[in-house]
C-alpha cells in the first residue's frame, strides 16, 4: 500500500516510517469512488495526501513542519499537491472528512467543530489513530458532537472510528486563559497551543534566569508558544525588537493575543516556521531564547531540538547568545558544542538544565 511510495518524515529519521497502521486501515475501509470531495486533517507526513492524490482533496494541518513534509513527499512521488487550507469554508463543502486524532483534546474538539460547519448532514467522518492514543477525552468529544459513533474493529493496534449525524447544538470549545503571577500577566491559549492549560514548568524555571541575559537590540523567541517567554524578556528589555517564531499556527496566534493583551504591540514580528526555515539567510539576532519540544505529536524525539540549536547558530551575530531550557535527562550540550564556541550550564536543578551558548 504505502510501500509503493517514497515517503519520509520531517525531521528525517531512517528508524521511523512516515505512516502507521491507522493510515493503512483507513485506506482499506475508504471507498474513494464515492468519497466525493475530501479533507484530510493532521496528516503529519502527508502519507494520506500522497496515497489519495487522485481524489478531490483538501489538506489541513497546523504545523509548518507538516506542510514541508507535504511539499517534499508530493514532489518525491511526482503527485499532485492538494489544496492546502488554513481556514475552512463556512458553508457545506466536504462529503468526506478524514482526521488523525491529535494529542490535544481541545484541539480535537475545535477541529471537529470547524469541520462540521464545513460539512453537511450526509458527510462521512473518519477518525483514525493508534488505539493507545484514543483516550476517554477524545471519545467523550465524539459522543458530544455526533449522534452515531461507530468504533469499528481494531486491527494492528489501530482504529478507524466512523462518525455520523453531527449535533450542531453541542457546546463549543473556546480559548483558555491563565495568570502567571511572577510576570503579573495573563496568557491566552487557542486550542492546541502548547501548555494550553497551565504554565510549562520548564518555562517557569527559565524566566528566573532572564536577568542574566545580555541587554540587546534584536532578539528572537524560537518556539514561542503562547508568548510567555517573550513577555518575560520584554519586561526586562522593553525597547527590544523581537521576532516570535513557532511551528504551530495556533501557538503563534496565541502569542499575538497574549502580547497584545499585556500591552506589547510595537517592534514585534511573527513567523510560522519549521525552526528558522522561513527567515532570510542573512537575518541575524543578538539573542535567541528557546524552550524546545522533545516530542513530535505522540513520538518522543530530540531531532527537533537539535535542528533548533543548529538554526540558532546560523542566525546569531558573532558573539550572540542562545539560551535554552531542557529537561535534565535531555543533555543538549553535545549538540550545542557543534555550533557554538562556548557552552555553559547555568543551572542543573532537579528537573531542568539552563544552557547558555555563545557564538
Amino acid at each position: 500500500m504505502f510501500s509503493a511510495f517514497r515517503l519520509v518524515r520531517i525531521p528525517q529519521d531512517s528508524q521511523l516510517q512516515a505512516w502507521n497502521a491507522a493510515d493503512e486501515l483507513l485506506l482499506e475501509r475508504l471507498n474513494t469512488s464515492t468519497a466525493g470531495k475530501i479533507v484530510v486533517v493532521n496528516d503529519d507526513f502527508a502519507a494520506l495526501a500522497v496515497a489519495l492524490h487522485e481524489s478531490d482533496l483538501d489538506w489541513w494541518h497546523d504545523s509548518a513542519m507538516a506542510q514541508e513534509a507535504l511539499q517534499l513527499n508530493c514532489s518525491k512521488n511526482a503527485v499532485r499537491l492538494p489544496q492546502i487550507i488554513d481556514q475552512l469554508a463556512t458553508v457545506a463543502t466536504y462529503q468526506t472528512v478524514i482526521i488523525h486524532i491529535p494529542k490535544s483534546i481541545k484541539l480535537f474538539q475545535w477541529q471537529l467543530e470547524q469541520l462540521i460547519a464545513a460539512s453537511s448532514a450526509e458527510t462521512q467522518f473518519y477518525v483514525l489513530g493508534m488505539v493507545k492514543h484514543v483516550g476517554k477525552g477524545h471519545i467523550k468529544v465524539m459522543e458530544q458532537l455526533f449522534a452515531e459513533v461507530e468504533p469499528g474493529r481494531a486491527e494492528k493496534k489501530a482504529r478507524v472510528i466512523r462518525l455520523q449525524k453531527p449535533i450542531t447544538s453541542a457546546q463549543s470549545v473556546g480559548n483558555s486563559q491563565y495568570q502567571v503571577p511572577e510576570l503579573s500577566a495573563e496568557f491566552t491559549n487557542l486550542p492546541g497551543c502548547y501548555a494550553e492549560n497551565t504554565i510549562d514548568p520548564g518555562a517557569r524555571t527559565f524566566i528566573g534566569f532572564f536577568n542574566l541575559m545580555p541587554q540587546v537590540n534584536k532578539a528572537l523567541d524560537l518556539g514561542c508558544g503562547n508568548g510567555l517567554l517573550a513577555v518575560a524578556l520584554l519586561q526586562r528589555q522593553p525597547e527590544l525588537e523581537l521576532c516570535l517564531v513557532d511551528d504551530s499556527q495556533q501557538g503563534l496566534a496565541s502569542a499575538q493575543l497574549s502580547l497584545a493583551a499585556n500591552g506589547w504591540t510595537e517592534k514585534l514580528s511573527y513567523r510560522h516556521s519549521n525552526g528558522l526555515n522561513q527567515l532570510a539567510h542573512d537575518e541575524q539576532f543578538e539573542l535567541i531564547i528557546c524552550n524546545p519540544p522533545f516530542h513530535q505529536s505522540t513520538t518522543l524525539t530530540e531531532n527537533i531540538a537539535v535542528k533548533m540549536i543548529r538554526d540558532a547558530g546560523q542566525h546569531l551575530t558573532e558573539g550572540g547568545q542562545l539560551w535554552l531550557v531542557a529537561n535534565r535527562h535531555l543533555d543538549y550540550r553535545t549538540a550545542c558544542k557543534r555550533h557554538f564556541q562556548a557552552v555553559k550550564l547555568r543551572s542543573n536543578n532537579a528537573r531542568f538544565n539552563i544552557i547558555q551558548c555563545i557564538k
